[in-house]
């Protein structure tokens, strides 16, 4: 039987509206810097981050959903860097470019309600109510496989292409 904590702490980002995730999700939030580009990848994959002495995927969280890529200019942007939870030693860590600064919460039961909204977009859990916000809970698997297939077929022009 899992014991669940009574309060969790959690992060609400600023991305695609406001994005819940718990603290232990997070490795990092930095300032916003350009990334290099991948060419042929779709444009919500910026490009690749050099974290920590790693390399690390970009994403625009917004167009990974299928909408438009946010305009803010970049000293407003910050970047979130997120552990990954499938566990491959090739994709460790996934940024989002965030669009301001993130606000450190604690929640449990009785401040997370569920919302009406309906789940419209693949990369969304679920959509959720934190003392009076609209919010919404990522699905991080999901974001995971998308990265993981935008890098795999952006590798895979490059082969055909004859661009190594």
């Amino acid at each position: 039987m899992t014991i669940m904590p009574d309060m969790i702490h959690s992060l609400l980002l600023p991305v695609r509206g406001k994005m819940l995730l718990p603290h232990a999700t997070v490795a990092e939030v930095v300032a916003y810097q350009k990334a290099e580009p991948v060419p042929h990848a779709p444009a919500w994959l910026a490009g690749m981050l050099l974290w920590r002495g790693l390399r690390i995927p970009l994403v625009f969280f917004e167009g990974a959903c299928g909408e438009s890529l946010p305009v803010s200019p970049p000293a407003q942007q910050k970047i979130v860097v997120l552990k990954t939870l499938g566990g491959d030693p090739e994709l460790p860590f996934i940024a989002l470019v965030m669009q301001g600064i993130p606000r450190a919460l604690r929640v449990d039961k009785e401040t997370v309600m569920p919302d009406s909204h309906d789940v419209t977009a693949p990369l969304i859990l679920k959509h959720v109510n934190i003392q009076g916000q609209s919010a919404y809970i990522p699905n991080l698997d999901a974001l995971e496989n998308s990265v993981k297939m935008a890098l795999a077929s952006s590798s895979q022009v490059w082969q055909a292409s004859g661009i190594n």
